[in-house]
């Protein structure tokens, strides 16, 4: 049984847009068994980078295999899958945003992430 420290500690981590182990468990999916930092310093353009659009597009895509993995359970979810939506919109957004500045960096994301696009 978790502590309330850990269940704060969790909590706070959804928040600021973090998983936890929890979220990993439901599924066994290609980025969904990567740590969150894993994943920033596979696509990050330097050492101090966490915020470029191929971070922010990862950590998205990762977030959406979790949920693509919950439906599967639970398929009457409708609350979940708007927010879902909301994230599919700002992942599409930011692809379009990259695909805008440079084109190079934009394939560099879509393959490494497997994107259809």
């Amino acid at each position: 049984m978790e502590s309330s420290s850990e269940k704060v500690a969790a909590e706070s981590s959804r928040r600021a847009g973090g998983f936890t182990a929890e979220d990993v468990a439901v599924g066994s999916l290609r980025l969904s068994e990567k740590n969150p930092t894993d994943i920033v310093k596979q696509f990050q353009r330097n050492s101090q980078d966490v915020g470029s659009p191929e971070v922010q597009i990862a950590l998205l895509t990762r977030r959406l295999e979790i949920l693509t993995s919950h439906f599967s359970k639970y398929p009457k979810d409708n609350h979940s899958r708007k927010g879902m939506l909301d994230i599919i919109s700002r992942r599409k957004q930011m692809l379009r945003y990259l695909k805008h500045e440079d084109v190079a960096r934009y394939r560099n994301t879509i393959s490494a992430l497997g994107l259809r696009k």
